[in-house]
């Protein structure tokens, strides 16, 4: 094992801790801000990627390995958005936002309707896309490839879990907000 790949793990456990901790505890959902951190992982896994490459050609096992896990953590991540607890967040009556002075953070929170987590069931699919992740590192250094073992790759896997989870988590927020409107119910999990 060499230096590259021991920091990837490192930072594979880094990412498993901080993203274990937020799929435990109740988030507001935040519309637009919530793509925050699948872009800027795109912008900069894009970015070590091509640096990765340093002017080598892609071959076919680079593709492979991309393709490969980018589907496996889309995937993955459409599975935390299905599994999702989503509830209302608790306001007092009469609650008004008022965001006039805040960061575009703090008035998104306060604009906010409801909030999630996926609890347990979301940390076990995390762990399960972390093992196949590393698992898949240590396969792709032994078949030459040099963008499957790349920091930027880690980046990719992250930025599409994350943005499958929230796509599919925004349409069922949507279809809560479409039911509360009429009336109606629409599938809420609140443990």
């Amino acid at each position: 094992m060499n230096l590259s790949v021991l920091s990837n793990v490192l930072l594979i456990l880094l990412a498993v801790g901080v993203i274990a901790v937020r799929q435990m505890t109740w988030r507001p959902v935040l519309g637009g801000r919530d793509w925050t951190f699948p872009m800027v992982a795109v912008v900069a896994g894009a970015a070590f990627l091509l640096q990765s490459l340093n002017g080598r050609a892609l071959g076919v096992i680079d593709v492979v390995a991309f393709v490969v896990e980018v589907v496996i953590a889309l995937g993955v991540g459409a599975g935390m958005g299905a599994i999702a607890h989503i509830r209302p967040l608790a306001r007092p009556a009469g609650y008004v936002p008022e965001t006039a002075g805040l960061s575009a953070k703090a008035a998104a929170q306060a604009l906010a309707e409801f909030e999630t987590r996926t609890g347990p069931w979301g940390l076990g699919l995390w762990v399960v896309l972390i093992g196949v992740r590393v698992g898949l590192t240590f396969a792709f250094e032994s078949l030459g490839s040099h963008l499957g073992v790349s920091t930027g790759m880690i980046l990719l896997v992250l930025a599409a879990n994350r943005a499958s989870r929230i796509l599919v988590l925004h349409r069922r927020v949507d279809a809560l907000r479409h039911a509360g409107a009429r009336g109606g119910s629409a599938r809420m999990m609140v443990p």
